[in-house]
């Protein structure tokens, strides 16, 4: 029969909860997965970055309309909403919103039509074929 001491030597075949060849696994991934990290943080930090080229900025904005198409700025006004003096300066607001966009003096058409009520059709536009 064997001694009880040899009973009371042998080692628990069970591992403690939370400890295992499966844990060291993970936690030496763990420490690869944070040293690799790491050292690219560094690297980033250490080494400057190249400068990004500037994209071109066009010169001008992109048209939306065709270049040979007029551009026409109107509006109507009832009796009592217009004086001559609002009228001229509805008028001159227009052609400077004309001239903003490009157009010469000579191609601000205006045009003023009075309709026997008292109220007033308005039309600046910039005729391009001029």
């Amino acid at each position: 029969m064997a001694h009880k001491t040899a009973k009371n030597m042998a080692l628990p075949k069970s591992t403690p909860a939370g400890r295992g060849p499966r844990r060291t696994l993970w936690l030496i991934a763990a420490g690869l997965v944070a040293g690799v990290a790491g050292g690219v943080f560094a690297f980033r930090m250490l080494v400057p970055q190249a400068p990004m080229p500037e994209p071109a900025q066009p010169s001008e904005p992109e048209e939306i309309m065709v270049r040979e198409e007029p551009v026409e700025i109107s509006t109507r006004m009832r009796p009592g909403e217009w004086t001559e003096e609002s009228l001229q300066a509805h008028i001159e607001d227009y052609r400077q919103q004309i001239r903003a966009m490009g157009a010469a003096e000579s191609q601000i058409v205006t045009n003023v039509e009075r309709t026997e009520n008292g109220a007033v059709r308005v039309v600046v536009s910039w005729d391009r074929q001029r």
